[in-house]
């Protein structure tokens, strides 16, 4: 069998059969479009992806003397900087937005913050090579093997002393299960983590991840208020912070499919209803697409604004959420309504928004377990 026919087939056993996007979709998501003559050149990556799947990652160099002009690309593999990491995860996305599952997309930094995609395309198989060919089949073939999913999160937050109203280093109150977030900040010549990141046990259900997660609100709860603590859950508190809530899914295949069901059926609603929503995260950290891989053979997805706050009463999306990635072969996508990528960017909600959301999408869903659980979900989010 050719693997263009392998491919077409996966995509038909997945359900996922989403129409090719213009580069000019991108800029509903925020995105800026530019050219490779855009500031440095040396600042390019160049990814080829099938999914999420890298087939290969290139960094630009300067051309010769005689060819300043020409831009050279090396293969970044293992040594990879920084930046580089995040622009490839930037072209991923990229590929994810416009569909398109086997493609190349170049991405390059301006200045110390802005990405600017210059250019994206669908590639042909012709266009692999005999080893990108074979990596794309094992792939396929990883994807059919069945594992019990697992399920995990983490939530993030920022503390404040009540007296003194000031925000406070997250290791506190620290331990296994209480950990601190990457993001630091800098205070006579002291280096401070302000994020919190509340972290349960994996779980092979979400019955039992909400059961360690009402373990660890009750305990920190407890904790901040013997130091006189308040946790802080605005998605965006103060300055360039901004705080997650990301769920962790093993043993699942990482796939546009995936990812869309998550952003169509639990981030968009969600959105639609939120009490104090942040434009910055949403079109920077929070932009519908946004995922990395895990080392559980998954991937995490980085959408949900944090959600710590709705720990006690949160089961029902939890179990939507199981429900829509355990049936995600029997539930078919379709391009986000653009009314409702508007709203999601721009902080439009309201109940009409919202019924509409729930009126275009519950009749795709064909089991009574699977209308049941989306009732549930609507009903909780109405009552946020």
């Amino acid at each position: 069998m050719s693997l263009k026919k392998e491919i077409d087939d996966f995509h038909k056993n997945i359900k996922y059969q989403l129409p090719k996007q213009s580069i000019s979709t991108l800029q509903d998501h925020k995105f800026q479009i530019g050219t490779s003559n855009v500031g440095n050149r040396r600042n390019m990556v160049k990814v080829k992806a099938f999914h999420y799947a890298l087939l290969s990652s290139k960094r630009s160099k300067h051309g010769t003397l005689f060819r300043s002009d020409e831009i050279i690309w090396e293969d970044i593999e293992q040594n990879q900087y920084y930046f580089e990491k995040e622009l490839i995860e930037f072209a991923l996305l990229c590929l994810y937005l416009t569909n398109i599952p086997l493609g190349e997309c170049i991405v390059k930094r301006v200045g110390k913050k802005d990405i600017v995609v210059v250019r994206i395309q669908e590639i042909m198989v012709e266009q692999l090579t005999n080893t990108q060919q074979e990596f794309v089949r094992y792939e396929i073939q990883k994807h059919s093997i069945r594992r019990g999913i697992t399920f995990g999160a983490d939530l993030e937050l920022m503390l404040k002393n009540e007296k003194s109203k000031k925000f406070m280093n997250a290791d506190i109150l620290t331990s296994n299960e209480f950990g601190f977030d990457q993001a630091i900040a800098v205070n006579n010549h002291q280096v401070f983590h302000p994020i919190v990141e509340i972290r349960p046990k994996p779980a092979v259900t979400m019955v039992e991840l909400h059961m360690n997660l009402l373990t660890l609100y009750q305990q920190f709860e407890s904790q901040a208020a013997k130091y006189q603590l308040s946790a802080i859950t605005d998605p965006n508190p103060i300055g360039r912070f901004f705080l997650g809530g990301h769920l962790h899914f093993g043993n699942i295949p990482f796939t546009f499919q995936h990812v869309r069901l998550l952003d169509q059926f639990v981030t968009i609603p969600f959105a639609l209803v939120e009490r104090n929503p942040s434009v910055l995260r949403r079109q920077s950290y929070g932009r519908l697409g946004s995922v990395r891989e895990n080392d559980f053979q998954g991937f995490e997805y980085r959408v949900l604004p944090t959600w710590y706050q709705h720990i006690p009463s949160c089961l029902p999306l939890l179990l939507w959420v199981e429900y829509l990635l355990k049936n995600s072969e029997e539930i078919t996508t379709r391009l986000i309504d653009q009314k409702f990528i508007k709203a999601y960017y721009n902080q439009e909600k309201g109940e009409k928004l919202f019924d509409q959301w729930v009126n275009e999408n519950r009749d795709m869903l064909m089991e009574d377990l699977g209308k049941s659980l989306f009732d549930d979900y609507i009903s909780y989010l109405k009552n946020l």
